[in-house]
């Protein structure tokens, strides 16, 4: 009885889908379709959405909001003060009486006037201005405050490039296992080529059994060897996800050529390609602060001169009646003659900091001078693995066709077969793991030499489709790093990405621009 009225159930299903869809009622898909994106939208995915760039790039604006903050103690400072008094203190109640212009002649005749007056109201208002005339302290902290701003900039920038290389080593990755499950397939379908060889021989009573057997052994040992290679593909896919910033990190496939750089070249003997890193601009602009704030200590040591003014209105019975106005200029000295010395304690703390500085600063430079060093010598070694790979897999093929052929004509054994078979399939790895290991090692020395987002700009402009010429690189790069979807650009409201590297360019423009100021100050 279960039967019937499960069929008629599904019948009846079936009968409702189709007639939803006659009458114009679309039904909702199955399963979604995976997501893919290519290089250019991943890059500009992962500048927009990454939380550790977001956080960076808040910790950047709130450094020139403290510079703008520090700027602040060298303008003048206007305060506007309303207060109520209400008194019977003697000195109070007498100075109060003055303020608002109500002393008399008749308040002198008694002396209880002064040593008991009655309760006094006064209603005061002050503008008061400050301004610094000359204060070491504040100039000397806006521009440390300025300095350590461009740092935060340049930090910001490598943040960017890390972020950059994420997605490229994740692009890669997936390309790369895609591949790998391509192999496996191929791998695959030659196990069951030969397993299907051997059943036909020993059917026709030519060929062993052992060999039929061996050869379910080879079709089981492909079948696992597939299954790996797509778990690392999902993998890849949700890695791919999680560096483009993507929430929930729901697997992502790759579209579009892989990100390929230039070869750029090996240097000589002991000697490393030009080095240009932000990470690197930012340990030395902290330097420069190491020296500035024992600047700062020392002006301890110096005098601060101020100007201040404030105007008065006094009102007894309101705060908007005006019974006397009265003003006042001065000009003020302070100078800290001894402070138990914390000011030469301070002074030798700076100066061991700023020693601690240069040698972070230098131990940076050298740690940056082996990663590109090393990085070159990748790139060699991987050019060289990939020529290797190339002629292996050449070898590899030509061998598996000669004993395939042997073995169909009775002259070859199964096993020298199978051993070629997982050589060939060796061979297929190796050729799509050194192509890979060629493009990331020509992007690890890009990121080593701090010229990674140039060559990524430089690269989708260059498989980027016709655009409008324009004169400006950044222009170029806007461009290029356009959403690639209208959905996009409308939830954006904008542009992002576009404006991501507008901003990139323009921080990088300003970052130079600093170095070269720096320079000039120190010569």
């Amino acid at each position: 009885m279960a039967r019937p009225a499960r069929f008629s159930s599904l019948s009846a299903l079936s009968v409702t889908a189709f007639l939803l869809s006659t009458l114009g009622f679309p039904l909702p898909p199955a399963v979604s379709a995976m997501e893919a994106v290519d290089f250019r939208e991943a890059v500009a995915r992962a500048l927009s959405n990454s939380p550790f760039l977001q956080g960076a790039e808040e910790e950047a604006i709130a450094a020139r909001y403290d510079a703008d903050a520090a700027r602040g103690f060298l303008l003048p400072s206007v305060r506007f003060d309303e207060k109520f008094v209400r008194t019977t203190v003697p000195a109070e109640a007498f100075g109060l009486k003055m303020n608002q212009e109500k002393l008399l002649a008749s308040d002198f005749d008694d002396v209880r006037n002064f040593n008991n007056p009655p309760p006094r109201n006064d209603f005061i208002a002050t503008l008061s201005l400050e301004q610094p005339l000359f204060a070491p302290k504040a100039y000397i902290g806006y521009g440390m405050a300025k300095v350590e701003a461009d740092a935060k900039n340049q930090d910001l920038y490598r943040r960017k490039e890390d972020a950059v290389y994420r997605v490229l080593a994740a692009v890669l990755d997936v390309v790369t296992a895609r591949q790998f499950v391509e192999v496996a397939g191929q791998g695959h379908s030659d196990a069951r080529e030969h397993l299907r060889i051997a059943e036909s021989l020993e059917a026709a009573g030519m060929g062993l059994t052992s060999d039929s057997l061996r050869a379910k052994v080879a079709v089981a040992s492909a079948e696992s060897a597939k299954v790996t290679a797509e778990s690392r593909l999902e993998i890849a896919r949700r890695r791919l996800a999680l560096a483009m910033g993507g929430p929930g990190a729901s697997p992502v496939d790759v579209t579009g050529p892989p990100p390929e750089f230039p070869d750029p070249g090996t240097p000589g003997n002991g000697e490393t390609g030009t080095i240009d890193r932000a990470d690197l601009r930012a340990s030395s602009l902290r330097l420069t602060n190491a020296g500035s704030v024992v600047r700062l200590r020392r002006s301890g040591y110096l005098p601060d001169v101020g100007l201040s003014a404030a105007y008065q209105v006094d009102g007894e019975d309101d705060p908007f009646t005006s019974d006397n106005r009265s003003w006042k200029v001065g000009v003020g000295l302070t100078w800290n003659i001894f402070d138990g010395m914390r000011r030469e304690a301070e002074l030798g703390k700076a100066v061991a900091e700023r020693r601690r500085a240069q040698a972070f600063d230098r131990g940076m430079r050298d740690q940056a001078a082996f990663e590109a060093a090393q990085a070159d010598l990748a790139v060699r070694e991987a050019t060289l693995r990939w020529e290797i790979a190339r002629a292996a897999l050449a070898s590899a093929e030509e061998g598996v066709r000669l004993l395939k052929s042997r073995y169909e004509n009775h002259i070859g054994r199964m096993v020298d077969l199978l051993d070629a078979q997982t050589a060939l399939d060796v061979a297929r790895a190796d050729r799509i793991r050194a192509e890979n290991d060629v493009r990331l090692s020509r992007a690890q020395r890009l990121y080593a030499s701090g010229g990674l987002l140039s060559a990524v700009f430089q690269f989708i402009n260059t498989v980027s489709t016709e655009r409008v010429d324009a004169p400006h690189p950044a222009r170029h790069a806007t461009e290029a790093y356009c959403a690639s979807t209208v959905r996009e650009r409308n939830e954006a409201g904008a542009d992002a990405a576009a404006l991501e590297c507008n901003r990139i360019y323009e921080l990088k423009h300003l970052a130079a621009t600093a170095e070269e100021n720096e320079k000039e100050k120190i010569r």
